[in-house]
């Protein structure tokens, strides 16, 4: 029988890195029997969810007006009570700001920075800073443990670092030819080019507009390039769908919108190689490592949380930050790189992958936080 009972408080569970590692740690602890709980404003990933163990508390922790907060943590209070819940896991800054009006708090708090967070006006550092006031501070890379400490001063001792982890079992799993055939016609992929696939949601800093100006500047239609990911903020995908256009490039390019984990993995093993160009240094970039253990060829930006993954690893896959003149060439290296060269390669950044960020490594180090801030 353990002696915790957690409430991990993400905004919502619809898509992203944050979503996934909330469900990840909640069906790990269902896996042990260990009854936990999920407080969201919901989302398509509930249905992830073993109910037997986690139940999923809607409320509207995803909200960012201040006016009706207290309101929402006298909702939260009650759940908190009720549940006997004594470890409240905050993953994000709403949530934070929220459980700041719960008083005489009878249970540890922990938080996990997936980010650095973007803004340097006091006002954006104060709502941000929101997510370190608690027991834990825990960081999904040690880039955004560095970097936080930097710039909201805090110590760096009473950070504890958890990378955020890739389901190698999942990744390993061989893919059915049926499968791989349904994928194919439901995105009419042409399997006699070169698939270039930009896995990211389609928002500003991810750098699918950047990509395509590159892409266009190849001038080889050997190449058909898709960008896989959530398309909630439309102005932008409509401002990417119109570049595509503009550019001449529909029949070579295609917005495939958000997928499901089964499809983009498949669409991993479809790809002759991934790319990954954000604007600003990612947390962590989950899609690298999840690349790496197919032992796909990949080309990233190497700063952030990527830089973590990629440290260890052959210069083949790095690029450096905002050089996009550099990308052609490095595109060219990779893609022709001899097949044996490759596999020697591939299967040594596998193996580091497997050994240094993976999900089972993830969820058992969450569950010995837990246990210790029980006590």
């Amino acid at each position: 029988m353990s002696s915790f009972n957690v409430a991990q408080i993400i905004p919502s569970l619809d898509s992203g890195g944050v979503e996934r590692g909330t469900i990840e740690v909640a069906n790990y602890l269902s896996e042990l029997t260990l009854k936990n709980n999920i407080i969201s404003n919901g989302g398509r990933l509930i249905n992830e969810i073993n109910k037997n163990y986690t139940n999923h508390f809607q409320l509207s922790v995803n909200s960012k007006n201040f006016i009706i907060y207290p309101s929402i943590a006298n909702q939260l209070k009650k759940i908190i009570t009720n549940q006997n819940i004594n470890i409240v896991h905050l993953r994000s800054r709403a949530p934070a700001w929220i459980l700041s009006f719960i008083k005489n708090k009878n249970f540890k708090t922990i938080s996990t920075f997936h980010n650095v967070y973007s803004g340097n006006s006091l006002f954006k550092k104060i709502y941000n800073k929101q997510l370190s006031k608690v027991d834990q501070i825990v960081t999904i890379s040690n880039y955004v443990k560095s970097e936080i400490c930097k710039k909201y001063n805090l110590d760096s001792k009473k950070i504890k670092v958890i990378n955020r982890g890739v389901d190698v079992k999942y990744f390993e799993k061989q893919i059915l030819d049926s499968e791989i055939d349904r994928i194919i016609k439901k995105f009419q992929i042409d399997i006699t080019k070169k698939l270039i696939l930009y896995p990211a949601r389609l928002t500003n800093w991810k750098g699918q507009l950047e990509f395509l100006d590159i892409y266009n500047k190849i001038h080889n239609n050997n190449y058909k390039l898709y960008f896989a990911g959530d398309t909630k903020n439309q102005s932008y995908t409509e401002k990417l769908q119109n570049k595509i256009h503009s550019l001449n490039l529909s029949h070579n390019c295609k917005i495939i919108g958000n997928l499901s984990r089964d499809d983009l993995k498949i669409l991993y093993h479809l790809s002759s190689i991934i790319m990954s160009f954000p604007l600003q240094a990612e947390g962590f970039g989950r899609t690298i490592s999840e690349a790496l253990i197919m032992k796909k060829k990949l080309l990233s930006f190497n700063y952030g949380g990527v830089r973590d993954q990629l440290e260890q690893l052959d210069d083949i896959y790095k690029v450096d930050p905002h050089k996009y003149s550099h990308i052609p060439t490095k595109l060219l290296n990779i893609i022709k790189l001899d097949d044996e060269k490759f596999f020697n390669i591939s299967s040594q950044s596998k193996e580091y992958i497997s050994k240094s960020f993976s999900k089972s490594q993830m969820v058992k180090s969450y569950v010995a936080l837990y246990e210790q801030q029980s006590i």
